[in-house]
């Protein structure tokens, strides 16, 4: 593990360095804010790519929806106010108001319609997704608390790379799962609020992610390990920083252009 942090670290130095820093700062938070929401949605089954997504962010709801719901287009716009509120507030500390407030914002439009719940509260009765049946969910809400208070006061305390901090509290609320829906999406954007208060890039998880991401999920709890989820979260993030770096530095260095004629007979 210290030596995949390690790994992470040194990227993270390169990774400022030559993307984040080469934006304006508005234009790498709406970059990452598209980005981010796009594919923590996609993971709950919301079908908008990234570029749809994008039209979205610039045109909102007055954007011509073509093979798209409604209810998928207000998830993201959802998504947008919700990002929106945590990445203005980032000197604010972790709290149960802030997290409730988050879920409330992020499910504002589509909770009632999906649910019957008012945005904001906690779940009234037993939760399950998938093939996991959680813990009894009277007791997972009583521990809320003290999951928020550790947090933070690792957070403070700052002596746990940020990945690890954003990764076991991610473990935890999942686990804990308190809300009747959007336990996922908050979950993500915790744990990024998290590592953006340590000036740490997104971990961004695509729906490509999602068997590995559950099955991380699954084995870190089993195994009572959170080692496992910060590991998947290290490496999804080296992943897409090595992934930009990389289209960065081809279109630099071999962006060609021609405008000889073809020769007869060659394709395009």
């Amino acid at each position: 593990m210290e030596e995949l942090l390690r790994k992470y670290d040194l990227l993270v130095l390169e990774y400022n360095k030559t993307i984040a820093e080469s934006f304006s700062t508005e234009d790498f938070r709406e970059y990452n804010e598209v980005l981010f929401s796009a594919h923590s949605c996609a993971v709950e089954g919301n079908t908008f790519t990234v570029d749809e997504t994008r039209e979205l962010k610039e045109y909102g709801i007055n954007l011509k929806l073509q093979n798209r719901s409604l209810y998928e287009a207000y998830e993201i716009l959802d998504h947008f106010k919700a990002y929106e509120f945590l990445f203005n507030n980032l000197q604010q500390p972790l709290t149960e108001v802030l997290i409730k407030q988050t879920q409330k914002i992020l499910t504002e439009n589509t909770i009632k319609f999906s649910k019957g719940y008012e945005p904001g509260e906690y779940t009234d009765t037993q939760m399950a997704a998938g093939d996991t049946v959680f813990g009894d969910y009277k007791t997972s809400i009583k521990r809320m608390p003290a999951l928020i208070n550790s947090t933070q006061n690792a957070i403070e305390k700052a002596e746990l790379h940020p990945m690890d901090i954003s990764a076991r509290f991610h473990q935890f609320f999942i686990y804990l799962h308190p809300f009747p829906d959007g336990n996922g999406r908050t979950g993500r954007l915790i744990s990024n609020f998290i590592l953006a208060k340590f000036n740490q890039p997104h971990v961004i998880i695509g729906a490509t992610e999602k068997s590995t991401y559950i099955d991380a999920l699954k084995q870190s709890a089993k195994h009572k390990d959170t080692e496992i989820l910060t590991a998947f979260f290290a490496q999804t993030a080296i992943s897409r920083m090595q992934k930009e770096l990389e289209q960065k530095k081809n279109l630099t260095q071999n962006f060609i252009m021609s405008f000889k004629p073809r020769k007869k007979g060659k394709s395009i």
